[in-house]
């Protein structure tokens, strides 16, 4: 049995190839559940888990393709929005009924990103686990985006070098662009050593949504901390590119908050 689940209230659909009369509405989102025929050659489908729709119609005149686990949207209005961004072309920006107002509401708090940063050993996870633990007490729904937990699996394939480093603090961005966008407070800990990587991230979200932290804390003193062994690492050359001995950091000029 396939499911197709209806996204929207009032939509009536038919399938290619089906002679099964007209079709009802939907009075409520839902889902609409269709036995599928041993063999239906006309529709494409076969039986086992690599059936495949040819073609779902709806009353809003759209018609939504899937074929190969990928699904593509195009009607009147979203042929009118295509895009072009980065090295993705074609795409369409589809609009949710439920929005950040919406979201926001729902956990009673505001959806914001607040981004520390600062020299390794500055302080910047202890200060984020902190945060995280009194927002909890109060009851407020909080992510961390950790530089080194990122490293673990989204950027585990991005380097030390200047152009990766840029690269993995765009990926952060973005991705505390979206928990913001979902209402939650997030805090992302991470070196990030340039300010025109910083200022980036700011300008994904509207203005207030970004409050920087700079832990202000001397290279001397971080040095002495080396909580992880890595200025050690750095200062024999078994690291190369490392934050503040070898590789620059740009404090920020305009933040939000400063913490020695």
């Amino acid at each position: 049995m396939v499911e197709l689940k209806a996204v929207r209230p009032a939509i009536s659909c038919y399938f290619s190839g089906v002679e099964s009369g007209p079709a009802a509405p939907f009075r409520k989102v839902g889902f609409l559940k269709w036995q599928m025929p041993a063999l239906s050659p006309s529709l494409g489908l076969s039986c086992g888990n690599n059936a495949r729709l040819s073609l779902v119609q709806a009353t809003e005149e759209s018609t939504v393709s899937i074929a190969n686990d990928r699904a593509s949207v195009i009607s009147g209005e979203n042929l009118r929005q295509m895009a072009t961004n980065g090295k993705a072309t074609n795409i369409v920006w589809h609009k949710s009924s439920v929005g950040k107002l919406n979201r926001q509401e729902l956990l009673e708090q505001k959806g914001c990103v607040l981004w520390i940063t600062g020299l390794s050993g500055s302080g910047k996870s202890a200060l984020a686990c902190a945060l995280c633990q009194a927002l909890y007490s109060r009851g407020k729904l909080t992510y961390i985006l950790d530089g080194d937990n990122i490293r673990h699996g989204l950027n585990r394939d991005l380097s030390f070098k200047a152009e990766d480093r840029a690269e993995n603090i765009r990926r952060i961005g973005e991705v505390a662009k979206l928990f913001a966008d979902a209402g939650i407070i997030c805090i992302a800990s991470v070196i990030s050593p340039y300010r025109r990587d910083r200022d980036a991230c700011r300008e994904l979200l509207p203005e207030g949504d970004f409050i920087e932290v700079f832990m202000d804390v001397p290279l001397q003193i971080c040095e002495a901390r080396d909580p992880k062994g890595l200025y050690k690492l750095a200062r024999a050359g078994k690291i190369k590119g490392f934050t503040g001995i070898d590789d620059p950091y740009e404090p920020p000029l305009n933040c939000e908050h400063g913490e020695a």
